[in-house]
């Protein structure tokens, strides 16, 4: 077996495949269909969605202000729910992503490592501590995704103080066994540009301020374990031609399946983008000079001239990828470009919001009402 180090050495080393702009893809329809959520009705009714699986007789929606996944049929039914709040064997404090180990759906948390692993059948529950031993590391290491093998992918924690992830420009991404034995590096996670410290103005010393705009690569995995997507989307300067953005996915055993660049038509920030944002910031109550802390801050984030080319990507069920582009169109809708199996861009599409699970006959998504309350929404794929 080769070990995933290796197949992402010969990710980096292979010659890239070049894709076409989005606008050379056939664009496929998508008619809607089943739609899941309610205003008033607390069986039905959703909250902030943090993921959603479908397969072939359920739909999950994780609820993270709940600490819960909602079970519905895919005719929209409610069936039941798994995880409640708590700290005990299978409950959940704040949980933020899922996905499959065989039969069985696992949750993590965001600030604990703890994995818990249901059963959807009967509904019993297993939760786990998890450790990551890696020598010479002073991290905590949170669990990313189960592997179909039973291995975990992990990275550091987000941690602010002197030495901590956020202080360095990239994450290691490590694979280890359930034990926490490390076995090997995967990847090495650009974080570059997503924290700033900003020291101008401040009467006690300097505050952590985050980007809305960054080049920090996106790492997301497969729903059952069996693949890896890393997509390297470092901003356009301006020189370079043609604009392009980089994805790489390794398979289950450390094989790169492909490497694609893929060409894409970059688009100018505004002058006036960040107005709002940095007007938002400046009520602090330790911003001794407003003026010098706002050209900070308009200092920090114009250091992106035009933005990132992908916000978001989600590994289909049967292997393909699927990538929102930046930049909205007429009507509020993003443009989303898919890749097949073997990298080949295959189709594109609109939707206002983020493609959460999907394979080549359908698309799961999650949908805003007009106050702001979320839906899931499934589409079928005229192709």
């Amino acid at each position: 077996m080769r070990s995933l180090l290796l197949g992402y050495a010969l990710a980096l080393g292979a010659a890239p495949v070049s894709g076409p702009v989005s606008g050379q893809v056939p664009e496929w329809t998508l008619e809607r269909g089943v739609r899941i959520g309610s205003v008033d009705d607390p069986v039905y009714g959703l909250s902030r969605v943090g993921g959603v699986l479908a397969d072939a007789e359920r739909v999950f929606v994780l609820q993270p202000e709940e600490a819960r996944v909602r079970v519905f049929s895919r005719a929209g039914e409610f069936v039941r729910d798994l995880g409640r709040r708590g700290e005990g064997p299978g409950e959940l404090m704040r949980p933020n992503g899922m996905g499959w180990h065989g039969s069985r759906l696992w949750v993590k948390e965001s600030r604990s490592p703890r994995l818990t692993f249901f059963d959807v059948a009967t509904g019993e529950a297993e939760t786990i501590q998890y450790r990551a031993n890696v020598p010479g590391s002073l991290h905590r290491w949170m669990p990313l995704t189960v592997l179909a093998d039973g291995r975990f992918v992990a990275s550091p924690e987000l941690a602010t103080g002197p030495g901590g992830a956020m202080a360095a420009s990239e994450l290691a991404i490590i694979v280890t066994e359930p034990d926490g034995t490390l076995r090997d590096t995967l990847a090495r996670q650009s974080i570059e540009g997503l924290i700033g410290r900003i020291t101008a103005g401040r009467s006690v010393g300097e505050t952590l301020v985050s980007s809305p705009i960054t080049d920090m690569d996106l790492i997301t995995f497969a729903p059952d374990g069996s693949s890896v997507v890393l997509v390297k989307r470092q901003g356009w300067d301006g020189r370079q031609a043609p604009a392009e953005f980089e994805v790489t996915r390794i398979d289950l055993h450390g094989d790169t399946v492909y490497r694609r660049r893929i060409e894409y038509e970059p688009r100018r920030v505004p002058s006036d983008y960040f107005d709002d944002r940095i007007a938002g910031q400046m009520d602090g109550p330790n911003i001794s000079n407003r003026r010098a802390y706002a050209r900070a801050l308009r200092e920090f984030y114009g250091q992106h001239r035009y933005f990132t080319p992908v916000t978001y990507v989600t590994v289909g069920n049967d292997g393909t990828t699927w990538l929102a582009l930046d930049g909205t169109r007429e009507g509020g809708e993003r443009e989303w470009l898919v890749l097949d199996d073997s990298g080949s861009t295959i189709g594109r599409f609109r939707l206002p919001r983020g493609v959460r699970s999907a394979d080549l006959t359908e698309v799961w998504a999650v949908e805003m009402d007009a106050l702001d309350i979320p839906y899931i929404v499934q589409y079928d794929i005229v192709r």
